[in-house]
């Protein structure tokens, strides 16, 4: 190989790596920042708490929503309704009142909820299962919700039990096979 091809890989080769390593990292820090900016705006906007009208809100008709979700859904679904119509600058509204015939299921996994507010406007609530997440209007605006842990139950007037003795107990009430004659002797038949 003459000289002037082993110069010219030697030259790809660095180009490569300086693409390869410097320029994602120039771009992931471009791109950090403007991520930066966009979360501190929308922070603002959703640290907002609902001022003190907003939560006088009368909920019509949310009893129904118990064939649909438990109660710790509806109530975050009441705790949800003065921040999203107070960032979408709806605070003229007074009343909620969920329509429960107008309840659709777009895929297995999202309820589609419909409530009629005190301005005669119809609200889009979607519910997606998978993720426990209630997204607002047609722009589907998510707002965190509180999180919550639940403590394990556990009986103890149970006994205990070792994989030794769960090993012996019977299944479905029938004798082991092992321990049966008439097994054998249709299998030498």
């Amino acid at each position: 190989m003459s000289r002037l091809r082993v110069i010219l890989a030697i030259l790809l080769l660095i180009i490569l790596v300086v693409i390869g390593i410097i320029l994602p990292n120039l771009w992931k820090s471009g791109k950090n920042t403007s991520e930066k900016q966009t979360d501190l705006a929308s922070s603002d906007r959703e640290d907002s708490t609902p001022n003190e009208e907003m939560t006088d809100l009368e909920y019509t008709g949310f009893e129904k929503l118990s064939p649909f979700f438990p109660d710790s859904i509806t109530a975050d679904l009441k705790a949800l309704f003065p921040v999203y119509l107070q960032n979408s600058g709806r605070i003229e509204i007074k009343s909620v009142t969920f329509l429960p015939d107008e309840t659709t299921y777009p895929d297995n996994n999202t309820t589609r909820l419909f409530f009629l507010l005190s301005d005669s406007t119809r609200l889009p609530v979607q519910y997606i299962g998978d993720l426990g997440v209630l997204l607002f209007g047609d722009e589907e605006a998510e707002f965190p919700t509180e999180q919550r842990s639940y403590e394990k139950q556990t009986d103890d007037s149970l006994p205990t039990v070792t994989t030794d003795q769960v090993e012996n107990r019977q299944e479905g009430g029938y004798d082991d096979i092992s321990s049966s004659q008439p097994a054998e002797s249709e299998v030498s038949k």
